[in-house]
C-alpha cells in the first residue's frame, strides 16, 4: 500500500465549481476573490485580508508594509521553505537566521534575542509545518522592541495557540494555497493585516499600485486623473484559484481534524520504536500538515520506509546554507539536529484510520531496522 505525503487531487466539488468561471470567461478575475477576502475576515475577526498569486509575494508584501528595506534585518528561520525567505531578499533586507529549539521545531526566542541590532525591523515566524510557535512570548519579544511580527503559516491553517487561531498574533500573517497545503487552489496566497490602511494599500500594490476604484473612468477607459503614486507588481489570485480555495474551505475544519486523529493513533501505535516524536508545545494545538519525528539513523529509516511505500521527507533544507543568502557561516546547532534527524512522516485527510495501524508497523520496522 501507497502513503503519500501529501495528496494535491480535486475534489468532484472543486471540478464541478471551475464550470461557471470556465463558462463566463472569468479566469483573472471574479467574485470569488471578494468572498474569499470575506471569509477569511469573518473568520479571523479584526483583520483585514487581501488575496495574492503566492505566499512568497504576500509575505514580500508584508515586508513592504512593515516598511522593511535596503539595508533592514529580517529575523528569519532557516529551516524553511525557499517559497518563505526568498521574500526577504525580495524586499531588499539581510536575512538574519534563527535557530529552532529541536525538540519542538519552534523559533529560539533565546537566540533571536542574541541576534538583535539595532538594524532589526521584522521578525518573520514560521509555525513549523503547522506546529504553532510560542507566539505569545514571540509577541511580546517584538512589542519590547519595537519590531514587526509576521506570521508565516503558510501550512497551518487551522491550527491554535492558547485557544487563539494562529495568524492573529502577528502584524500581518500569511497563508498558502499552494496544492499540498490545507487549502488546495493549485496556488495562491493570503495576507492578513492588522491595520485597514496596510491591506488597502496591500490591494493596490498587487495590481501595480493602481487603485482600482479609480483607475477606470465612465467609459471604462484609463481614468487620467489617477495617479499611481507607488508602483507595485502583478500579484493578484486569480477567480480560477480563488474558485478552488472557496470550494476547498468548506470542509478544511474536517481534514485538519482528520489530521489529528490520524496523529494521535500513530503516536499510540509506534510508542517504543526508538523514534522520538516532536512535541507541540503545551499550549499549541498543530494543524499536522505532516507529522514529524526525530530518529538517529534517520537517513537509513527514510530509505526503508521509501521502500516499503511510505512517502516520507526531510522536508526542508537549511537556507543559510545557501550563497545567494550570503549567510554561509551561521551556527545553528538546533537546526543541525533536525537537518540531521527529522523525519515528515504522512498523516493527512486522505489517509483512512483504518489504514493507521499498517503505517504504524512500518514506521516500527523502520525506526528497528535502522537502529
Amino acid at each position: 500500500m501507497i502513503f503519500p505525503l501529501f495528496d494535491c487531487r480535486l475534489s468532484d466539488a472543486a471540478l464541478a465549481a471551475l464550470e461557471q468561471p470556465f463558462k463566463s470567461g472569468q479566469l483573472a478575475s471574479g467574485a470569488s476573490i471578494a468572498k474569499l477576502e470575506q471569509y477569511f475576515e469573518e473568520r479571523f475577526a479584526g483583520y483585514h485580508a487581501t488575496a495574492v498569486s503566492d505566499m512568497t509575494n504576500a509575505l514580500a508584501l508584508s515586508l513592504r508594509l512593515a516598511g522593511v528595506g535596503d539595508g533592514d534585518e529580517v529575523m528569519t528561520m532557516a529551516f524553511n521553505c525557499m517559497s518563505s525567505n526568498a521574500a526577504v531578499v525580495m524586499a531588499g533586507a539581510r536575512p538574519v537566521w534563527v535557530d529552532v529549539v529541536p525538540e519542538t521545531a519552534s523559533f529560539d526566542i533565546d537566540h533571536a534575542r542574541s541576534q538583535l541590532s539595532s538594524r532589526t525591523k521584522a521578525v518573520v515566524v514560521y509555525h513549523f509545518a503547522g506546529y504553532p510557535a510560542d507566539i505569545v512570548r514571540i509577541r511580546d519579544f517584538c512589542d519590547e522592541h519595537g519590531l514587526a511580527l509576521i506570521e508565516d503559516a503558510n501550512n497551518a491553517f487551522g491550527a491554535d495557540f492558547a485557544g487563539r487561531p494562529v495568524g492573529m498574533f502577528g502584524d500581518f500573517a500569511v497563508f498558502s494555497f499552494y496544492a499540498n497545503r490545507q487549502i488546495n487552489a493549485i496556488d495562491g496566497g493570503l495576507l492578513l493585516s492588522r491595520r485597514h490602511c496596510d491591506a488597502e494599500r496591500a490591494r493596490r500594490l498587487r495590481r501595480f499600485g493602481v487603485d482600482h476604484t479609480r483607475f477606470r473612468d465612465a467609459d471604462g477607459e484609463i481614468n487620467p486623473a489617477s495617479d499611481v503614486p507607488e508602483i507595485g507588481v502583478s500579484s493578484t489570485l486569480s477567480n480560477i484559484n480563488g474558485t478552488l480555495a472557496l470550494v476547498s474551505l468548506h470542509d478544511v475544519d474536517a481534514r485538519v481534524i482528520h489530521a489529528q486523529s490520524n496523529v494521535e493513533i500513530l503516536r499510540e501505535e509506534t510508542l517504543r520504536s526508538g523514534l522520538t516524536p516532536i512535541e507541540p508545545l503545551v499550549e499549541g494545538k498543530p494543524a499536522y500538515w505532516t507529522w514529524l519525528i526525530r530518529l538517529a539513523e534517520r537517513d537509513a529509516a527514510m530509505r526503508a520506509l521509501k521502500a516499503s511505500g511510505v512517502q516520507c521527507s526531510k522536508l526542508h533544507f537549511p537556507n543559510h546554507t545557501y550563497s545567494g543568502f550570503g549567510e554561509a557561516g551561521a551556527k545553528l546547532p538546533g537546526t543541525e539536529v533536525l537537518a540531521r534527524e527529522m523525519l515528515a512522516i504522512p498523516c493527512g485527510w486522505w489517509i483512512d484510520p483504518t489504514d493507521i495501524p499498517q503505517l504504524a508497523t512500518a514506521i516500527r520496522d523502520a525506526a528497528r531496522a535502522a537502529q
